[in-house]
């Protein structure tokens, strides 16, 4: 369903004859329940069962060699973490739903997650490695939040990816003590496997910025600039600082960054990190493709014919986190596709938009038989008078 990028569970199941022999030949489906019995076997479907799904992905991206590819920071590669929410309602819930309590005394109800994606600073495809529902959690009366869900992502991702050498590339939210003991407590299999690279903000993390201005009075900050592009670039940064008076034994290392366009347009960043800061560039490419979580995952998954934000269903148990869950396994066998398979690319190149692309699929799948998804793309291509070899 959510290969085909079909508008609703309703309109999957009202299926044509041609539909029905393509599931199987192109699929390997074979029978299927009605829409309620879908619904009734997916909403008991505990979420983590579907983790190994990503993990199956994992290995045929390392197969594929992509991974070369993403090395970005020495054999590093860089790790997106970001939460999305993915239902809301006033009216319908379920006991995992979260709630939320407005202004005018209502009642909200919605579900989210966190995820965890491959990026690089100068690759277009991104790469879902691992999510975690953030849902009312069993034996609490608590609502769930980024945090705790981020708690136990890095505990799986140390049981699944933990020999990998990763940055963890993450927002404010996340530039606690908690998190930042959790990444670097990896590092007990190989010091320096696992880093980090978090944003912070002055409002939230006054004692980096105090020591920060401090060292920087005495001259202690090194500085650094350049013009690329037509941009100015500014560095400041500074190794060794406490994160917070809570921590003054934690020491991280702080990278401040100035942006100004040729049109005056100033932009500022500002870091904390596990890697030493000598060059810096990296390490400010990797902090700002933090936001390819947001552009290329969650943006493409609401506007690109994914659906995102539709209700296929809620349940009373999992349904949801298990559609969310299943939606982001296709997003991640279409990037797969994308970065890596050529008749996929250049179909999508000359129909310009995923939303076209997606269209002549279903169009074909529902009235003609393909004996493989190769079958199906160059049948695409000749009707759209597009070479392919």
């Amino acid at each position: 369903m959510f290969s085909l990028k079909s508008a609703s569970l309703l309109n999957f199941v009202g299926r044509t004859k041609a539909e029905e022999s393509n599931l199987s030949s192109i699929y390997k489906i074979g029978a299927f329940a009605s829409e309620n019995g879908l619904r009734k076997g997916l909403d008991s479907v505990a979420p983590e069962s579907l983790q190994a799904g990503f993990w199956q992905l994992w290995k045929r991206i390392r197969k594929l060699e992509i991974l070369d590819k993403y090395r970005y920071f020495g054999r590093h590669l860089t790790v997106s973490m970001d939460g999305v929410e993915h239902f809301c309602s006033e009216s319908i819930h379920c006991p995992c739903c979260l709630e939320r309590k407005h202004r005018d005394g209502k009642t909200g109800y919605h579900d989210a997650m966190l995820s965890a994606v491959l990026a690089h600073p100068a690759e277009k495809e991104v790469f879902v490695m691992d999510n975690e529902p953030i849902i009312a959690q069993e034996g609490t009366s608590k609502n769930d939040c980024e945090r705790n869900a981020a708690k136990r992502l890095l505990e799986n991702m140390q049981a699944t990816h933990g020999k990998e050498w990763l940055v963890w590339v993450m927002d404010a939210l996340y530039s606690c003590g908690p998190i930042i003991r959790q990444i670097m407590q990896n590092e007990n299999r190989v010091a320096g496997q696992w880093q980090y690279v978090i944003g912070i903000k002055p409002d939230g993390n006054k004692t980096l910025f105090t020591q920060f201005e401090g060292r920087d009075r005495r001259g202690q900050v090194k500085w650094c600039e350049w013009e690329q592009d037509g941009s100015l670039h500014r560095f400041g940064y500074t190794n060794g600082l406490a994160l917070n008076s809570s921590n003054s034994d934690l020491r991280v290392n702080m990278l401040y960054y100035e942006q100004v366009s040729a049109k005056g347009k100033q932009q500022t960043f500002t870091w904390v990190t596990s890697i030493r800061l000598t060059k810096v560039e990296k390490v400010m490419r990797m902090g700002r493709a933090r936001w390819k979580i947001e552009n290329e995952t969650f943006n493409t998954l609401k506007n690109q014919g994914y659906n995102f934000e539709h209700n296929y269903g809620h349940g009373k148990q999992h349904l949801c986190s298990v559609f969310a869950l299943l939606m982001m396994l296709a997003f991640t066998v279409d990037q797969i596709q994308q970065h890596a398979c050529t008749f996929f690319r250049r179909l999508w190149q000359n129909l310009k938009t995923k939303a076209k692309l997606w269209e002549n699929i279903r169009a074909a799948f529902k009235i003609l038989t393909f004996l493989s998804m190769k079958n199906l793309l160059f049948h695409i291509a000749e009707l759209n008078r597009i070479q392919l070899e």
